[in-house]
């Protein structure tokens, strides 16, 4: 099979693969029935599918689809690692768990977001506590996530974040617009007001396979931030924390970067996975990534997002215009372009082989 075969045209067709390609290994698969069906009427599953012995003390996740749409992507490398055998001689304390479609929702409907409108991403707060205030999000709240798309309404919208830039630099807009929100339910990056179902499930899986580790590595496969094709691993640690020093003795500093320190192509974070499963698993020894992958350029992605999210909430899904919107969403985190896929594809492949490598020596 080439490499571009691995990477689905589709929600359902990625399903197929990914069982296809898990049962070829014989993983054990467990498949959990979404909440919410899909605008065709169609049910949506996350799957999971384990490798290795049950009992063993190393463990690492693979997760795809945290982001809906980006899930293309995360799926294509899933399939990938099964159908290549990367896990056929895993080492008797070692184990692997493949988490397939988290949010199936946003991955069925080629939205980044899920049927409440909640970045997954940002949902893993205290929800029993007030949600993180974002100043910066309220100020911009209705240039990032306008009611209309007119000409007007976008030239006035455009010029407020311009000016927002110009004023506190590109850096700060990115925190603003990405850090994650609690306010605009509307809005992007909201992180929801209750954990939701692909929240819970994660927690039950953690409880399920993992609390029992002591180590665990954890690559949560994204896309639509950095240069083209380029891999980068993403931790919400400071470079002098201890479990920033673990993952670059593992994948190399110049492939780890940490949003707190500044270099990451991502911001710092609220609500994330990654601090999910430290919090989750407190007697484990935790080193969570994200493994995001470059498509276009920020302004290109934003302006897919904003256009997206204005279609779901206030466009008419029957217009001539909701298919080339969809599209243009779609190609802002998944290129159809195989050369891309294949490099997306080789890096993902040497980052799980490098964890398999370190915990074999």
């Amino acid at each position: 099979m080439q490499t571009a075969q691995y990477f689905p045209p589709d929600y359902s067709s990625a399903k197929q693969s990914f069982l296809a390609a898990a049962h070829a290994c014989g993983a054990e698969i467990e498949s959990f029935i979404a909440p919410t069906l899909s605008t065709k009427g169609k049910e949506l599953f996350t799957d999971v599918a384990a490798l290795g012995q049950i009992d063993a003390v190393n463990a690492l996740v693979i997760i795809s689809g945290t982001h809906g749409v980006e899930g293309f992507a995360g799926s294509g490398i899933q399939a990938g690692l099964l159908f290549e055998g990367v896990f056929r001689h895993l080492c008797p304390d070692v184990k692997v768990i493949i988490i397939h479609a988290l949010n199936p929702y946003g991955f069925a409907e080629k939205r980044r977001f899920n049927e409440d409108n909640v970045d997954l991403n940002r949902n893993f707060i205290d929800h029993a506590k007030s949600g993180s205030s974002n100043y910066d999000y309220d100020q911009l709240a209705t240039a990032i996530a306008p009611r209309s798309l007119s000409r007007v309404t976008e030239l006035s919208a455009q010029l407020k974040i311009l000016c927002y830039r110009l004023r506190n630099g590109r850096s700060r807009l990115q925190h603003a617009v990405t850090h994650g929100q609690y306010s605009h339910p509307q809005g992007l990056f909201y992180g929801g007001h209750f954990e939701v179902w692909s929240n819970q499930l994660l927690r039950s899986l953690t409880e399920k396979h993992l609390t029992s580790c002591s180590r665990v590595a954890v690559v949560d496969l994204h896309t639509g931030l950095g240069s083209y094709g380029k891999g980068e691993l993403i931790m919400d640690a400071s470079e002098d924390d201890p479990v920033f020093g673990r993952a670059v003795s593992i994948w190399g500093v110049e492939r780890v970067k940490s949003t707190i320190a500044g270099g990451s192509v991502s911001s710092s974070l609220v609500g994330t996975i990654n601090q999910a499963f430290v919090d989750m698993l407190p007697t484990s020894e935790v080193t969570a990534v994200g493994l995001e992958f470059g498509t276009l350029p920020k302004m290109a992605v934003f302006n897919a997002l904003r256009a997206e999210n204005w279609l779901y909430h206030h466009g008419d899904q029957g217009s001539r215009n909701a298919d080339e919107i969809k599209e243009a969403l779609l190609r802002a985190f998944y290129p159809d372009d195989d050369a891309w896929k294949e490099s997306v594809m080789e890096q993902g492949r040497d980052v799980v082989e490098r964890v398999l490598r370190a915990w074999a020596e």
